[in-house]
């Protein structure tokens, strides 16, 4: 049998891309959609809508981050503050094993 064009390219790209189309048939802790990711750029997003973005690479790399960082604690169940005060404290320290 033969299939229209259109059809036979997406039958080409189903069998080229099935796997990592549908990974999560085969696991199940795999969620077949990317709503999570979705709502942890929501706050990125957001802050750009608002503050009109950053006004430079510089700004835009600190923002990635700041954000990056901030979220990381809140998957971990950690205080960003805490950590934060923690981090500069060691700022001026040697790396333990290193002290001269």
């Amino acid at each position: 049998m033969s299939w229209p064009y259109d059809a036979q390219r997406l039958i080409n790209r189903l069998k080229r891309h099935w796997e990592e189309w549908f990974t999560f048939l085969t696991y199940p802790e795999v969620k077949p959609d990317n709503n999570d990711a979705e709502r942890a750029l929501r706050p990125i997003v957001i802050h750009r809508k608002v503050s009109g973005g950053a006004r430079s690479d510089w700004g835009a790399e600190l923002v990635t981050q700041m954000f990056s960082f901030l979220e990381t604690m809140r998957l971990q169940g950690q205080n960003a503050i805490v950590q934060l005060c923690e981090l500069f404290s060691l700022a001026g320290r040697s790396p333990p094993g290193l002290e001269m």
